[in-house]
């Protein structure tokens, strides 16, 4: 019987990974479509940026990632902040709220997510480069100035969800040049009620293709998210932002270890941001 449930598992598993290769495509027959059409900036547009949330919702659908959403984002523009603990964690904040991420220049050569991720809008960065901290630091305020909410992980790496590291306080420079508010958000993932610390953490030499499969073939997760007080920058300096952040980020996941059942739920809809 055992064997029947893993033979049942491994199709199923398959059935999944098929369905998610033509969602991949799909979602690059939507880019060359919007960019033909609202051009290289498509993705600000209202209609991209609903187009961009609802393929992620689907994405998460086929992936078996289950959204459990709490707190307020801002009506306004904010620089949103994250502990990283996966790839998921990307897929499950586009699909909760439209926001423009930053990402290492590294996920540019990944086959097809790289693709998606340079035409629809992620800034990237390059660790231990001046000149591209400066770049990305002028595309960041450029975009927070026009109305949009970005998001980076400031620990630049991911890990299982137990701690969370020290937070990089480089990008936080942002918030003071475009004058705007500094938000964390904690993220924490479960398994049959309890927090997984293994099937969706994406760490150290993980490969990328092993873990979606692992994911595929283990079943539903959760993913809570949850966006918590902002902070002023204005009140305090770059590295005393980012260790607030960090501060509260941690306080709030250490309290929080045990699954909240009647957790509330409040996708965010993609709206208008700005005419490019």
């Amino acid at each position: 019987m055992k064997i029947l449930f893993y033979v049942f598992d491994v199709l199923n598993a398959g059935l999944r990974l098929l369905w998610l290769v033509f969602h991949f495509i799909f979602g690059l027959s939507l880019l060359f479509v919007y960019h033909f059409r609202w051009g290289k900036q498509w993705f600000y547009t209202e209609s991209g940026a609903q187009a961009i949330q609802k393929w992620m919702r689907q994405g998460c659908q086929i992936l078996g990632l289950d959204i459990q959403v709490n707190g307020i984002v801002s009506s306004r523009a904010v620089m949103m902040v994250a502990n990283h603990i996966s790839w998921l964690d990307i897929v499950g904040l586009a699909a909760s709220s439209p926001v423009t991420f930053v990402s290492k220049s590294d996920l540019k050569h990944w086959p097809i997510v790289g693709a998606l991720a340079k035409f629809s809008g992620t800034v990237f960065i390059q660790r231990g480069s001046l000149f591209s901290m400066h770049d990305t630091l002028t595309n960041l305020v450029d975009i927070l100035e026009r109305g949009r909410k970005t998001i980076f992980f400031p620990e630049g790496t991911t890990t299982t969800g137990e701690t969370v590291k020290k937070f990089h306080s480089g990008l936080f420079e942002t918030a003071y040049i475009a004058d705007c508010q500094v938000q964390p958000v904690a993220i924490r993932y479960y398994r049959g009620g309890k927090q997984d610390r293994v099937i969706s953490p994406y760490v150290d030499d993980d490969h990328f293709l092993k873990h979606l499969w692992r994911l595929l073939l283990e079943g539903d997760v959760s993913l809570h998210i949850d966006f918590l007080d902002e902070i002023r920058a204005e009140k305090n300096d770059r590295r005393e932002v980012a260790r607030l952040c960090r501060s509260r980020i941690s306080a709030f996941l250490g309290a929080s270890s045990v699954l909240n059942k009647n957790y509330s739920v409040d996708v965010l809809e993609a709206e208008y941001v700005f005419d490019p």
